[in-house]
Parts: structure tokens; C-alpha cells; sequence
């Protein structure tokens, strides 16, 4: 199965996302931007393209039984990622914003994991960041800007734009990558192995990520799957949320 038709998809996500940031900070109903999830600087929807959080590339030698069975943009698991160029220090970033700086920093990693025979290959920083990187917006994909506006999520953001090494505030947990053997057959009662590539569970402080035959943890400020009081004033901090929506660069 080919991908689904991008320019809807990004329509979708993009409705989904303003209900989401919306019911989180409903100041934004003035307007009609959104959040990037790495960078979070609001931006309008001709700025933001479609982002396949693993690689296009990396799923081109997935089984032919499985790219038959299971669509592109399934296997990969889509958000939005702004194209607006990224200004450091009154410097402009070559190419197209978080978009391309995923797709030049991670994305190689990525297809390097997903191929990967752990018993040869031998990880380095890099791929572990990726990977990192890849869950943060597989947790951002299913939970929306609790995750990313959030302590925790800050603390992602920031990592998004430190490839080659971990900052001190990524907990050592969040460091490591169980691997198991990697499945080369298509199997029908094993078909949510490939299908919908993060299955996120959550267990305290930390979102439990299996991403095909890998394991790891992304820090997590709050259970996401707790509700959050929108109205009453005061609440226990549990079910609070103060969006932090510090921006990384310009």
C-alpha cells in the first residue's frame, strides 16, 4: 500500500492539533497558528509540512508482504513539523526549519536502527539521540502538547537540537535501548510489529516505548492519560497543567 494522500493528511493533523493546543491554551482561538513541537514557535499552516517520523527511506526494505498489507504513513506514523527556517543567533539555518533538520541530523540513524542486526552493528551517541528524538514525537503523536509544553517536553525540545550527545537534564534511563531480534517475515497475527511503529506505555516519570524490536524510555512530566482540569481554578497539581512554551531558537 502506497502513502496516503499528504496534502490531507496535513489538513487533519493540522485540525487535530488547534483542537488540542486550543483546549490546552484556548487564547490561541484568536489566532490561527500552531505550535511546532520541536522549536515551539507559532507558526501558520503554510509553514508547517508533514513530517514521517520514521523515515521514509528507512521502511524501503520492509518485506513486500508488509509494504502490500500495511500503508506507508502507517508504518512510519505521521506529525507536523514547521518548514520556517530556523534563525540562531541572527544566523538563518540552511533548509526548510525543524523539518529539515529532523530529516538532516536524525533520519540517517533512524534507517541505520530499523536495519539494523544488533549482534554486529554498533550503536553511538547519535543513534541513541535519535531514537530519543524519534519517541518524543511518537509521545507527541498520541498525546499532543501535554507532552510537548510540559517540563519534560522542554527538555526534548531542547535535546531535538543536540544531536550528537545527551544534556545533563535527559535522566540516565532515557540513555538506553534494549534491542531484541529483528522479525524479516510478515506474519498476520504479528502485524502490529510494523503497523503503528511506537506502542507508548507509561510508567511513572518516564513513556515505556517499543518501536519494532527496541526498547527505550522518553521522560514524561505528568501521566498523559490522567485528565486535566481545564476550568476549575484550583486542582490538585496532578490533574494542573501551566503550558511552558519557552522557544529553543528564533
Amino acid at each position: 500500500m502506497k502513502q496516503i494522500d499528504l496534502p490531507a493528511q496535513k489538513e487533519i493533523l493540522w485540525h487535530r492539533l488547534r483542537e488540542d493546543l486550543t483546549s490546552l491554551m484556548p487564547w490561541f482561538e484568536d489566532n490561527d497558528l500552531l505550535l511546532c513541537p520541536a522549536c515551539c514557535r507559532q507558526i501558520g499552516f503554510d509553514q508547517f509540512s508533514v513530517e514521517h517520523i520514521v523515515p521514509k527511506q528507512a521502511l524501503a526494505t520492509d518485506p513486500k508482504a508488509v509494504r502490500d498489507a500495511i500503508s506507508q504513513n502507517d508504518r512510519s506514523g505521521l506529525t507536523l513539523l514547521c518548514s520556517k527556517p530556523l534563525v540562531i543567533k541572527g544566523k538563518t539555518i540552511k533548509g526548510s526549519g525543524c523539518n529539515s533538520w529532523k530529516g538532516r541530523h536524525f533520519d540517517p540513524s533512524l534507517r541505520d536502527l530499523i536495519r539494523a542486526d544488533f549482534l554486529k552493528t554498533r550503536l553511538n551517541t547519535r543513534h541513541q539521540v535519535s531514537l530519543y528524538v524519534a519517541g518524543y514525537l511518537g509521545l507527541f503523536r498520541q498525546f499532543g502538547y501535554q507532552v510537548a509544553l510540559s517540563r519534560a517536553g522542554l527538555v526534548s525540545r531542547q535535546q531535538f537540537f543536540h544531536p550528537n550527545n545527551f544534556l545533563k537534564d535527559v535522566p540516565n534511563d532515557c540513555q538506553m535501548i534494549l534491542t531484541g531480534e529483528r522479525k524479516t517475515e510478515f506474519m498476520n497475527d504479528e502485524k502490529n510489529y510494523w503497523s503503528d511503529p511506537f506502542k507508548i506505555t507509561i510508567e511513572g516519570t518516564t513513556g515505556l516505548i517499543a518501536f519494532r524490536n527496541m526498547v527505550f524510555r522518553v521522560p514524561i512530566s505528568r501521566d498523559p492519560t490522567q485528565p486535566l482540569a481545564k476550568l476549575l481554578p484550583y486542582v490538585p497539581s496532578r490533574f494542573a497543567f501551566r503550558p511552558d512554551t519557552t522557544t529553543v531558537f528564533d
